[in-house]
């Protein structure tokens, strides 16, 4: 049979310039520590084995991965080739023959012309044992590897699947409705060394770690008989400003499926990675939407979606309660497996990191709430002067109403109540590289400022097209921030004043064009002193913090990216009696620069 060509091979030295380069060209993302550890086990026999790699192994040299275990050779099909042959015997690979790459242990003779310098996760190999070895266990550790199948076709693929050990799936079941693979031949490596067809794909499958060859005549883009989506090949990454995140389970097969999902527990992370703080505590939304019910419970149970039907999505909204994280050491973050299975046999393992938030110990604990809060004031309670009993207690009212409130809280914990607020975009500014004359590096990167003074915008944003987003409150007419008084935000009672003189031009009794409100004499050249025409109308707002949603909500950011408790106000000018307001507030932080106007 005829060795699959591959592209020219580069050197380590070229290799890596050219890693470099691409990602400069990139932006220079910086690699992120793995996380969420499992170990896969591969049994490997004398003579040659056909693998699939399910993880993103950790560390990824074959020198490190293969120390101690009688590993002749690695071989890794090159997929850029373009031949669509296989080979059938194994033994009649030559080291350096175009269309694979090669790993050989230190101290081989032909360690020399090894090409393959990194394993990676989702990838078929060929491992060749040395033929008087015993049985030996393979032991890796590493990330579940999220990497579905790219087929070519016209060709045959070297391939793995993600299959559970109980059921597990036939080919014929994930083949079925693929023009491209039912019925295609399907090859794996006997106990003699050599590749075989399956005779019955009806009633063989696949196991998990073994790679096979599978012929595809046409275009497929199917991996499994479901697929998974976390919105990252990192999978569910809860950094310190995530609460919620979405896991999208779609059908890719031709028959419904019953889909379950369960959170299974990380291996212990290898040095060099950050430690394990415990178990990843997720929360699921449980939605009733016969009961118009919806609420957050625990993920402690296997979830159910009885019938998937072919092409529908299962979509899983999970979360984590910041506020109920227990304290954990520097540096180590929660973490766990989410497995995905079905009622054909196919298996997914999804990572799950939650990183706790990192805060200065030099800040105050009031200051784990910096940032810039909107949300809403809702009134349902309202004094009545002439009632006869007690006149100064709110009752409630016959409807509700609502108004805008914005609170910005600075790095020492002072909380301001905000009229109208900018969130501006300021681009990154660059300074000389000393190293590389005629280049330039990054000095501060591109952030959101919250600027409360419109003037300021131009030196911010500066040539930007686009420069941010307002928001205002028509229930107030200061233009100033007005720092609240009384406890700590999120923990207390704060309270503040907020006067509108008898002057000012929002005052409801003062009118431009009426002669009776606009507060001047009948010549109209000299101004009346408060009380003749117009009222200085002055409101005391107390917002007192709950531990609970007073909506009955139960999100779980409550208590880390979702505050409130019950509102309450008195005006004084409006009436000869004071009034009383009563009702409740909820704010979500939507910005946590802990500095105005900079």
């Amino acid at each position: 049979m005829k060795i699959p060509p591959t592209a020219p091979r580069k050197s380590p030295a070229r290799r890596r310039a050219l890693v470099f380069l691409l990602g400069w060209l990139l932006g220079a993302v910086p690699q992120e520590a793995q996380a969420q550890w499992v170990q896969q086990q591969i049994v490997l026999k004398p003579g040659w084995n056909a693998v699939f790699l399910e993880v993103v192994p950790t560390p990824d040299d074959g020198d490190t991965l293969f120390a101690g275990l009688p590993v002749e050779s690695v071989w890794d099909w090159n997929r850029t080739a373009d031949s669509a042959q296989f080979v059938q015997d194994p033994n009649t690979l030559i080291p350096g023959a175009s269309g694979w790459l090669t790993w050989f242990p230190p101290g081989h003779p032909l360690a020399g012309q090894a090409n393959l310098f990194a394993l990676r996760d989702g990838r078929p190999y060929l491992i060749k044992l040395a033929d008087d070895a015993p049985v030996t266990t393979w032991t890796v550790v590493g990330q579940p590897s999220l990497r579905g199948i790219r087929w070519r076709a016209g060709a045959v693929n070297l391939v793995g699947f993600h299959v559970a050990t109980n059921p597990t799936p036939t080919f014929a079941t994930l083949f079925a409705g693929e023009a491209g693979l039912a019925g295609q031949p399907v090859y794996r490596l006997g106990s003699g060394g050599a590749w075989e067809p399956i005779a019955n794909l009806a009633s063989t499958g696949p196991q998990p770690g073994e790679a096979y060859w599978v012929r595809c005549a046409g275009p497929v883009t199917r991996s499994a008989t479901f697929e998974v989506h976390p919105g990252s090949r990192r999978g569910l990454v809860f950094d310190p400003g995530t609460t919620e995140q979405s896991l999208r389970l779609r059908n890719t097969s031709a028959s419904h499926r019953k889909i379950f999902l369960r959170r299974l527990p990380s291996a212990t992370p290898p040095p060099g990675q950050p430690p394990l703080a415990g178990p990843a505590p997720l929360e699921y939304r449980a939605a009733d939407y016969a009961q118009a019910q919806v609420d957050w419970q625990p993920l402690t149970n296997t979830l159910t979606f009885a019938a998937l039907a072919p092409g529908a999505e299962w979509n899983v909204q999970l979360a984590v309660r910041r506020s109920e994280l227990p304290s954990s050491p520097p540096g180590a973050v929660f973490q766990s497996i989410l497995e995905a299975t079905d009622d054909a046999g196919t298996r997914w393992l999804i990572p799950v990191t939650v990183e706790p938030a990192s805060r200065p110990a030099s800040l105050q604990a009031s200051s784990a709430f910096a940032g810039l809060w909107i949300g809403e004031a809702v009134i349902n309670k309202v004094s009545q002067p002439a009632h006869a009993g007690d006149p100064l207690l709110a009752r409630p009212a016959g409807g509700e109403f609502q108004f805008r409130l914005i609170i910005h809280v600075d790095a020492a914990g002072t909380a301001r109540l905000l009229q109208h607020v900018f969130l501006i975009r300021k681009p990154a500014t660059l300074k000389p590289d000393p190293g590389n004359p005629g280049l330039n590096i990054v000095d501060e990167p591109a952030r959101t400022v919250v600027v409360t003074d419109e003037r300021l915008i131009p030196g911010i944003a500066g040539a930007s097209a686009v420069v941010g987003r307002r928001a205002s409150s028509a229930a107030f007419g200061f233009s100033q921030p007005l720092a609240f008084a009384g406890g700590a935000f999120g923990n207390g009672t704060m309270t503040r004043s907020v006067p509108l003189d008898y002057e000012d031009p929002l005052n409801p009794f003062k009118h431009v064009y009426h002669p009776d409100h606009n507060n001047l004499d009948e010549r109209f050249e000299g101004t009346l002193p408060e009380g003749r025409e117009a009222f200085t109308v002055t409101r005391v707002l107390s917002l007192e913090f709950t531990a609970t949603d007073p909506w009955g909500l139960n999100p779980p950011g409550w208590g880390d990216t979702e505050l409130g408790g019950t509102y309450r106000e008195t005006m004084d000018g409006l009436h000869r009696s004071t009034i009383h307001l009563g009702g409740n507030f909820r704010l979500v932080r939507v910005s946590r620069a802990a500095a105005l106007n900079q």
